[in-house]
């Protein structure tokens, strides 16, 4: 179904336009719209802002998410990872309490819409008397900010409410800032950020069983496509598998012990016995316990993963 935009060019109905199309949503809609990714403190703010201001005005709350960053689109020679799964972002977003979560894909035709066809786009589908954003975001591929949006929103009979960002130690949170800190390896300021511990999601798959020959088995973990990973080094982390949860002294790296390799991550699960293969699994990241090293040889190598265990054990206990 074809719509002629403000600016007289024919474009096709976008995936978000269908969405909410067939949402069928039974008043006027407050909304909001971004990726979300990792639902950090801030987006739970934002969110909170946008269940509340519904409620007072008798609107449905409706959160936006886009199954993929729209620079992943926008310069596809750029490296896009996640902090989390768009599964695990819906059920996040889900616990805010927001009507309706709307994951879409941000495709071609949405981003060729100027602001003010993609506020007249809301308006014509969902009825939208109310937009949600962060401070500073920008719409439209004309990128208008919030003053220009506010007078283009007025027009078509919606109020824009800007949401202050969240801070920790004058830092301003994002997502971007997450990815950062994991990259250094500070899974603590990241989930500070979070607001919970850093989480990856993988499967369980085979590996060489180096760790079963140094006396400590472990889960060689495939993170999901494109997830963000932590730096090299040793973590104490928690483990789910199914409803259980258990203690775990993960490694990521390249084993330069053994002359290096591709980079794994391989959780030893404390106190655990039994095949994992081919099982999903919940990663959690509690703290760092030091980076990655090269040891002159095994029996040091063994040495010090015994001390790394224990103090996991020490750092996790109570947990599960």
């Amino acid at each position: 179904m074809p719509e002629t935009g403000g600016n007289s060019v024919l474009i096709n109905m976008s995936d978000l336009e269908e969405k909410l199309s067939t949402l069928a949503i039974e008043r006027p809609a407050a909304l909001t719209v971004g990726t979300f990714d990792g639902v950090h403190i801030g987006h739970r703010k934002l969110l909170g802002t946008l269940r509340d201001r519904a409620v007072d005005n008798r609107l449905i709350s409706v959160a936006i998410t886009f199954r993929s960053q729209p620079r992943a689109l926008i310069d596809q020679t750029s490296v896009v990872t996640y902090l989390s799964t768009t599964q695990h972002r819906i059920n996040l977003i889900e616990e805010t309490g927001v009507s309706h979560v709307l994951p879409v894909d941000f495709d071609e035709d949405l981003r060729r819409l100027s602001a003010n066809d993609f506020l007249g786009m809301l308006k014509r589908a969902s009825r939208a008397e109310m937009l949600v954003l962060g401070l500073g975001a920008r719409v439209g591929h004309d990128r208008l900010d919030a003053d220009q949006l506010a007078a283009v929103a007025n027009q078509h009979g919606i109020t824009l409410v800007e949401v202050d960002p969240e801070r920790i130690d004058g830092r301003i949170v994002s997502s971007s800032a997450i990815r950062q800190s994991l990259t250094e390896g500070d899974v603590t300021y990241a989930s500070r950020m979070l607001g919970r511990p850093y989480r990856l999601d993988g499967t369980v798959v085979p590996g060489d069983k180096r760790g079963r020959e140094l006396g400590f088995p472990t889960a060689n973990i495939q993170p999901a496509d494109a997830t963000a990973i932590p730096a090299n080094g040793i973590y104490a982390t928690l483990i789910r598998v199914g409803g259980e949860r258990r203690m775990a002294a993960t490694s990521i790296g390249v084993r330069p012990t053994f002359g290096g390799g591709a980079r794994l991550v391989e959780a030893y699960i404390l106190d655990f016995t039994g095949d994992l293969y081919g099982k999903e699994v919940e990663l959690e990241f509690v703290k760092r316990l030091r980076g990655e090293v090269k040891f002159d040889g095994v029996d040091p190598l063994i040495q010090q993963m015994n001390r790394d265990v224990s103090e996991a054990r020490e750092i996790l206990s109570g947990a599960v």
